[in-house]
């Protein structure tokens, strides 16, 4: 049994020693004082002893029960754990609460969305009857049913709302109807009725609206109810760092290509984008102090961006962190942005080539190996550290600590080394391939797909083009080319090719770097996916990229290899391929998805010093719930990298939405209705207020007193005495013995 008021109850129990202690006073109340008739009294009295013992008890008892049976009908007792009695309830609400991102916006008086949530659904609780139940499911990812199966203590769900916090994830209002669905799914068919409410502002960092929204609450019976507050329609002004882009995320010692330049980008968002400024703060180990930089909005400018060159004092080959900031706003959450970058003195690089001994020949007769070292290192002390192996005889430990793998002679490979090259990439390295200059027929390009996880379709024999193929004047965007861009319709003019081993552009999903007129591609690049054979295949995705040339960088297949083009591909291809590696892969908040940590990583330390253990695949044991630089750490606690996890920019949007677009929204996955922001709790008033037992136990103290009154006067003996004075009256000659017999309460 549970009380609405304890405190009733309890001062119900305490209030049944009252009759007992006034029935031990009231036997105390004189001394008794011996007369010469009063033998005949005791002789009396002991005749009727254990009657008079049973009426007096039966009073007692009587008297006991009225002031406890008040205080517990005052304290509104439940019994419905029981089955004996409703408890005038019997209903379950459940409440979805948008903690997002965006739920963290706060109002003139530092309020967050959040708190007026938990506000909402004080109240609805404080409409509910003794007895009905509370469950709850949070929003942001990944969304969570915080309180399932529900429960009846709402004091205990007051205190857990109160004590949610804005969280750092975005919300998936999606999600969480989907885990509210296969809640209610369970339910069983004893709840008179169920409300469902879905505390939102429904802002677009909550709601994408082109979002599909699956109709997981359809077809509901009719005692389940859907509601919802209005969206918010008050725009708020927030600013926020949408990204920070380094120009390398692979930074060489010395180097004057854009090593170190990074670009900030700012968005906002308001009802009146008026003049204003932001400073923009850069900061990180090892990083020389930078001054801030100031953006001047001007009015109705949402985004901007500012540059910082980067200088790092100390140079040595580690991974460090830089943190962008700006100052706190209405939202300060995506007020900052972690990126990690590689620092290196030299990239080192396996060329799987056989190796040459003595003089180099003309530059007619070098081969694909020969030029592609001559592009690299042209020099001993360069940024690129090139070293030669024989394909057949790759070892695991030649690539232990490469980052780039060179192929040019596939077809030497033995069937050995496919599978090493295929762990090499999976661990983060980059592998570029290029066919053999002196092979007709390709057989190798079979273990591309079988070997490599590739989809890739390449032909077999070599394509001849007798009058020779330009490359196209339009050239894709590739991120691998960008630092380039500028100039590249100068530099891929004079190619031309002569003789390459194409790939088919319908049959193979990769990402084209450069083209010929003819649409085919001279250079694709892509990722090694699980089994090809099997969509299904749990095998974790490769960290790494391949890069394929359709031609030998030869002078019998393609004039490449004499024009300036050749020393910024093969450079770009390398700088730029390691840093896509590095940075395509973001982290954020609410994930639990592979890191892109070394493969030596087993925990990770979270900016609060938690220890996050890493399974094979470098999942972290939980999902990651802050943002910041994250230590990567091996199995001797050793620092091996550094992972930056942050929010998701588009989750922090403050812009309010259309009412009739929300609702339609969410008419996809149910009935919805708006409810009246003045009477939340409208819906949940009923016309019987109160616990069916407690007007039972008001009934029962009404009978007993009314009991209480005919027992006292019935055991009183009135009537008696009368009939003993009138019988004194009418017969004086009565004894002394007969009058005491009948005082005592009658004689015969």
């Amino acid at each position: 049994m549970t009380f609405v008021t304890a405190g009733l109850a309890l001062a119900g129990v305490a209030a049944v020693a009252i009759p007992i202690i006034i029935f031990l006073l009231w036997r105390q109340r004189r001394q008794p004082v011996e007369f010469a008739a009063m033998r005949f009294l005791l002789e009396a009295f002991r005749k009727h002893r254990r009657r008079l013992q049973i009426e007096q008890l039966l009073l007692l008892a009587v008297r006991c029960l009225i002031p406890l049976l008040l205080g517990l009908a005052l304290a509104r007792p439940v019994l419905e754990a029981a089955g004996i009695l409703d408890a005038g309830g019997g209903r379950l609400m459940y409440l979805v609460v948008d903690d997002g991102l965006v739920s963290g916006v706060r109002d003139a008086d530092g309020a967050t969305a959040l708190d007026a949530h938990v506000e909402m659904a004080k109240q609805l609780i404080t409409g509910l009857d003794v007895g009905d139940r509370v469950g709850l499911v949070t929003a942001s990812r990944p969304a969570r049913a915080v309180l399932d199966p529900p429960s009846s203590d709402h004091g205990a769900v007051v205190e857990l709302l109160e004590s949610m916090r804005p969280s750092r994830a975005p919300s998936d209002l999606g999600s969480a109807l989907d885990r509210l669905a296969a809640v209610l799914d369970r339910l069983e068919p004893d709840h008179e009725q169920v409300f469902v409410y879905l505390l939102s502002d429904f802002r677009r960092g909550s709601v994408a609206l082109d979002e599909t929204l699956a109709p997981a609450l359809r077809g509901l019976d009719d005692r389940i109810v859907l509601l919802a507050p209005p969206p918010a329609v008050a725009a708020v002004t927030n600013v926020q760092i949408a990204s920070v882009e380094p120009a390398r995320s692979l930074v060489l010692a010395g180097a004057t290509d854009g090593s170190g330049q990074l670009t900030v980008r700012l968005t906002r968002q308001g009802p009146a984008l008026d003049r204003d400024v932001s400073r923009v703060r850069i900061a990180g180990e090892g990083i020389a102090h930078i001054e801030p930089k100031v953006v001047d909005w001007q009015p109705g400018e949402a985004s901007a961006s500012v540059e910082f060159v980067l200088d790092f004092a100390a140079q040595r080959d580690r991974e460090t962190g830089v943190t962008a900031e700006i100052e706190d706003d209405a939202l300060p959450a995506d007020n900052e942005r972690h990126l990690v970058l590689t620092l290196r003195k030299q990239v080192r690089i396996v060329l799987l080539d056989r190796r040459s001994f003595g003089y180099e020949p003309g530059l007619d007769r070098l081969t694909s190996g020969q030029w592609i070292r001559r592009a690299l290192a042209p020099t001993d002390d360069g940024p690129m550290d090139v070293v030669s192996v024989e394909p057949a005889a790759l070892d695991e430990a030649d690539l232990r600590t490469a980052d780039v793998a060179v192929l040019p002679r596939p077809d030497l490979l033995g069937d050995g080394g496919w599978p090493i090259l295929r762990r090499f990439v999976d661990r983060g390295g980059l592998l570029i391939v290029s066919p053999p200059d002196d092979a007709i027929v390709h057989r190798w390009t079979d273990h591309l797909r079988a070997d490599l996880g590739l989809p890739w379709q390449i032909e077999r024999e070599v394509r001849e083009e007798p009058d020779g193929l330009t490359l196209a004047d339009e050239q894709p965007r590739s991120a691998l080319l960008r630092m380039v861009s500028g100039d590249l319709g100068e530099l891929t003019r004079p190619i031309i090719v002569h003789r390459r081993l194409p790939v088919d552009p319908k049959r193979t999903q990769a990402d084209p770097i450069l083209v010929l007129t003819d649409g085919t591609p001279l250079v694709v690049s892509g990722r090694p996916r699980g089994d090809l054979d099997d969509p299904g295949s749990a095998s974790p995705p490769s960290r790494g990229m391949i890069v394929y040339l359709t031609v030998a960088p030869q002078m019998g297949w393609t004039s490449l290899p004499g024009k300036p083009l050749m020393v910024p591909l093969w450079h770009e291809l390398v700088r730029q391929g390691l840093s896509a590696i590095r940075s395509e892969r973001p982290v954020g908040v609410g994930e639990r998805t592979p890191l892109p940590v070394s493969a030596a990583a087993t925990a990770l330390i979270a900016p609060d010093g938690t220890r996050l253990e890493l399974d094979s695949a470098a999942r972290p044991g939980s999902v990651l719930e802050a943002p910041g630089l994250y230590g990567a750490l091996d199995r001797a606690g050793q620092p091996v990298g550094e992972v930056a996890v942050n929010v998701d920019a588009t989750s922090g949007r403050t812009d309010p939405q259309p009412p009739a677009s929300v609702e339609a929204w969410l008419g996809r996955s149910g009935p919805w209705s708006f409810i009246d922001p003045e009477n939340v709790g409208a819906h949940l008033q009923r016309s019987e207020i109160g616990s069916p037992i407690a007007g039972v136990l008001l009934l029962l103290v009404l009978g007993l007193v009314v009991l209480e009154t005919l027992l006292a006067r019935w055991f009183s003996h009135a009537g008696t005495e009368r009939r003993a004075s009138g019988a004194r009256t009418l017969r004086p000659s009565m004894d002394v013995r007969e009058q005491a017999v009948a005082a005592a309460g009658g004689g015969s």
